[in-house]
């Protein structure tokens, strides 16, 4: 299992996370202009979202 974190001070809201998951772990708060980890349990560990991140504002960790 995978843990997902987002932060939300470096997070830019480009939504590049969202839509690189192949798992769709993402959903986009419209509201707040930031992704959220909507589905956590889906998580592959593959790091995708991680490497599409210009700014470093998501981790993925096994737990």
């Amino acid at each position: 299992m995978f843990k997902t974190t987002v932060d939300y001070d470096k997070c830019i809201g480009d939504e590049e996370c969202v839509n690189a998951c192949p798992a769709e772990v993402y959903d986009f708060d419209e509201e707040a202009k930031h992704p959220i980890v909507a589905r956590q349990e889906d998580c592959l560990g593959c790091e995708t979202c991680v490497e599409v991140c210009t700014v470093g504002a998501i981790t993925v960790e096994e737990v």
